[in-house]
């Protein structure tokens, strides 16, 4: 009879889960903003244009150049909580910016830095480290929405927030266990 025992060395294969994650919002004006539950973020895309030319004498295909890249607006959604005001008041303090309205201080930057981390699964005990981890530069609300009211729907209300932002980096761990992936 062949026996076998326990391994982990599947896990160095294993590809990374989506589902556990954090979110740090690096925005000094808001309360309780810096670190934030979600449940999804969306939109971490980045695309770069083509540009085709052509050359007199090389007239049967057409060359392509990179052109310019273009990052997509990234979406984060929660559940709305009695007390969970950070998105609003984010948007508020653009208003600021735009009309002189809002509650956010004349002169306050509201573009932060945004970092999105990709959490180990399993783990068993101790801190959790991170396996992969997004920068998002310069980000700022351009949307806050509210899912429809429905009385006869059993759901909670969530929210959304779609940022702008000018680029982001990604890093990934180097290998399995407790190391961890920082900026």
């Amino acid at each position: 009879m062949a026996t076998t025992s326990p391994t982990v060395g599947h896990i160095a294969t294993d590809p990374l889960r989506n589902f556990k994650f954090q979110v740090q919002i690096q925005h000094p004006d808001i309360k309780g903003f810096a670190r934030m539950g979600f449940m999804s973020v969306s939109g971490l895309n980045v695309t770069t244009e083509v540009i085709p030319y052509r050359e007199g004498g090389m007239n049967t295909t057409t060359q392509k150049m990179p052109g310019q890249s273009d990052f997509a607006p990234i979406t984060l959604s929660k559940g709305l909580a009695v007390g969970d005001s950070q998105m609003m008041d984010w948007m508020r303090q653009l208003f600021t910016v735009i009309q002189g309205t809002g509650n956010g201080k004349a002169g306050s930057e509201f573009r932060h830095m945004v970092d999105i981390k990709v959490l180990d699964h399993p783990v068993t005990s101790g801190n959790t480290p991170a396996k992969a981890a997004f920068r998002v530069y310069n980000a700022w609300p351009t949307a806050v929405a509210f899912s429809d009211l429905d009385a006869g729907a059993n759901a909670i209300i969530v929210q959304q927030m779609t940022l702008a932002h000018e680029g982001f980096e990604f890093k990934l761990a180097n290998s399995v266990g407790a190391s961890s992936v920082n900026f």
